[in-house]
């Protein structure tokens, strides 16, 4: 009885539909990649660009730490900017749609972890001044904050 009455319920309930703001995530292995984090620069393997609904980015430059075995971030969060979103997914992926994108910064992050993928502590995160560029090669962020270094990462496509 109690499977009859789950089995009504399950199909009473209404499919979910696809999301109407876009979703999802661009991962890229660049040719070359270098963040320069509290003045200090550092390589960097992979690159994250994140649409977080209809209201911006993130890009996140992630590299690996071969002292310790772990990795650190850096990730810079954008407003959507005059063009949109330079990201088109679907449920396939996602890709780059525009070859040219710029938008204003609102906050960096950065973030070390151990050989086990866990924070050495809490992210450094800022609200911050700046921008992001996006064009037909490059990948590229620089932050401005106050009482901190600048922050930069560039990829390579």
């Amino acid at each position: 009885m109690i499977r009859l009455w789950m089995a009504t319920l399950l199909l009473a309930v209404p499919a979910a539909g696809a999301p109407t703001l876009a979703f999802g995530r661009l991962e890229h292995t660049p040719s070359r990649c270098q963040i320069v984090a509290n003045g200090r620069p550092l390589d960097c393997q992979r690159l994250q660009i994140t649409a977080n609904g209809s209201s911006g980015l993130r890009l996140r430059f992630i590299g690996d730490d071969e002292e310790t075995g772990g990795s650190y971030q850096l990730s810079f969060i954008s407003l959507e900017g005059d063009q949109g979103s330079p990201l088109s997914c679907d449920r396939s992926g996602c890709r780059l749609e525009q070859s040219r994108w710029s938008a204003s910064l609102l906050s960096t992050a950065w973030v070390r972890f151990d050989a086990r993928g866990l924070p050495t502590g809490l992210p450094i995160a800022r609200t911050a001044s700046g921008r992001c560029w996006i064009d037909a090669e490059t990948v590229s962020c620089e932050s401005h904050s106050r009482n901190a270094h600048a922050m930069s990462a560039e990829a390579q496509l």
